[in-house]
């Protein structure tokens, strides 16, 4: 494609110098990546300003630079090199931009849902895509266990991947003969504009509460890069029918429906010639568009009632998932499914047929009626150790033991946080290690203690099992905490003390397959570790 087709419309005050006749075959913001023919794609990042390597993308192969700093083009000559240069008000999202012109809007070609929030995303965008699935459609998904494109499946490096890499991916949907996309949008994607430009068809906010706060400065920055996938994405989207499905049970949801309808009030939207955009709530308490009745909960899922917009009676819902949480998702994704134009069968229909989402309150099956209902979550925030923790208390006929860490040199206020919630909730908590990166696996364990109220030690450690078993039949109501600083061996001690009635909660990794320590990534995965343990005692 000639550079001056994919620096068109551009919005953003480009200004050029050198020539716009050139093939372009592919675009790249790093430079080790860039080819002959390429166009590199400076920018100031968090840590690191790439403008410092145009020289060496040039070298590369570079016929062309998109940067939003002056200077450059003197460096470059001075050097004797050559390349264009496209010189961006904005870079982060002229590079939006770009791909998405590059690869022929390839957005405007399918439907495209997107779904934020703190929890629920990955479960939300699962139930999404078993709805539309059983409506007939094929189905495109973008997350954080993977991308899925016309029934192949890649492992996903970020929640939402990188901008070129985006719109790639949505052509090659396109070209899958893919109809809807569902995917999941990080509050880092929109921070650095990874999803500008995307015409969305809809967007699903979820809940916010505390995570990531050692990117965001607070939870007032948080909940802004959450609000710009609605205030911003969505709303200059030029989609026929846009809609947002929001949480009217959560503060920040509120807080946006409220925030949004005054934005649409005010006729933004169509002064700037887009088509506005239907809101539809969802929740538990009145007032919501979407409600959910006569809830049943057990370990082996949900079942209850809900209320469509314009349903003429409640629509009968059965699911495989667990928890009250999980009832916030599948209301979620029925609200989406209801805004593009689902028939109420199939919605229910979507929902029961799908089994389990990877790592989300996971099962882990072994055939053994001696032995405890053994799930594998990802919670890894405070408030999602709670919901899950909450969830698998109410339906455990025995104690509940719960196994989890804290991930090294990120978030440090959860940890307390979640060592309390998991010892007040749970009968039996294992503290342990969790990616501890670059910090000492101990200290991130001893800031997780620190949060423990109403617990005793015992150090699991210095004792056989039968004389751990022994003593824990004789705790009363006491909740009771310890410490093993492997993994490994704490999910099976957790797991060997568990009796047929309890409940094992091996949460904060879910699907990972890694184990981070230092700069070495290693592979681990706590649903094979129950899995060798049982294997073991055969």
């Amino acid at each position: 494609m000639k550079l001056k087709d994919i620096i068109k419309d551009n919005d953003l005050n480009v200004a050029v110098e050198g020539r716009k006749d050139i093939d372009i075959l592919g675009i790249s913001n790093d430079s080790r990546n860039v080819k002959s023919g390429y166009i590199f794609a400076a920018r100031k990042g968090v840590n690191i300003n790439s403008n410092i390597y145009i020289s060496e993308a040039v070298s590369n192969g570079a016929i062309a630079i998109l940067t939003d700093e002056e200077g450059y083009e003197k460096e470059i000559r001075d050097k004797n090199m050559e390349a264009t240069i496209i010189i961006a008000q904005d870079a982060l999202k002229a590079y939006a931009i770009i791909s998405r012109n590059f690869f022929k809007h390839p957005g405007q070609k399918i439907s495209v849902i997107g779904v934020t929030g703190t929890n629920g995303k990955t479960t939300t965008t699962f139930l999404i895509k078993s709805i539309l699935m059983n409506a007939k459609n094929n189905v495109g998904l973008i997350g954080t266990i993977g991308y899925e494109i016309g029934g192949s499946v890649i492992n996903s490096g970020n929640t939402t991947p990188d901008v070129y890499e985006l719109n790639k991916m949505l052509n090659d949907m396109v070209n899958s003969g893919v109809k809807y996309c569902a995917m999941e949008v990080s509050s880092h994607s929109l921070s650095q504009d990874r999803v500008y430009g995307v015409p969305y068809d809809g967007a699903v906010f979820t809940n916010l509460t505390r995570d990531h706060l050692d990117y965001h400065k607070d939870m007032e920055e948080y909940y802004l890069a959450k609000k710009k996938l609605f205030s911003e994405i969505l709303l200059k989207s030029n989609k026929p029918k846009k809609f947002a499905v929001i949480n009217n049970d959560d503060f920040y949801g509120k807080r946006l429906i409220k925030e949004l309808k005054e934005t649409l009030s005010d006729h933004i939207a169509l002064k700037n010639g887009q088509a506005g955009m239907s809101i539809i709530t969802y929740g538990m308490e009145e007032g919501s568009d979407i409600t959910a009745r006569d809830i049943s909960y057990s370990k082996d899922g949900l079942k209850f009632n809900i209320s469509l917009p314009a349903g003429k009676e409640r629509l009968e819902i059965s699911s495989k998932l667990i928890g009250s949480y999980n009832v916030y998702n599948i209301l979620a994704a029925c609200g989406a499914a209801y805004a593009l134009s689902i028939p109420e069968k199939t919605i229910a229909l979507g929902v029961k047929n799908l089994a389990n989402v990877p790592g989300r309150v996971e099962k882990v099956n072994i055939e053994n009626a001696e032995t405890p209902l053994i799930c594998i979550d990802y919670a890894h925030t405070d408030d999602a150790l709670k919901r899950v923790l909450s969830a698998l208390r109410n339906i455990s006929r025995g104690r509940l033991i719960s196994v989890f860490g804290c991930g090294g040199d990120r978030d440090k206020g959860k940890r307390p946080l979640m060592g309390k919630h998991s010892t007040d909730i749970a009968d039996i908590t294992v503290i342990t290690s969790d990616n501890p990166r670059s910090e000492e696996p101990l200290k991130v364990i001893r800031e997780i203690e620190a949060g423990v109220e109403n617990a005793i030690f015992i150090d699991f450690l210095n004792m056989d099992l039968q004389e751990l078993k022994n003593k824990l039949e004789n705790i009363g109501d006491n909740h009771i905490y310890t410490i093993i600083k492997d993994r490994s061996a704490a999910i099976r001690t957790a797991v060997s003390i568990g009796a047929a009635n309890d409940t094992v909660l091996i949460a904060g990794k879910g699907h990972e397959d890694y184990m981070i320590v230092g700069e070495n990534k290693y592979h681990f995965s706590d649903k094979e570790e129950v899995l060798k343990y049982y294997e073991d005692r055969i």
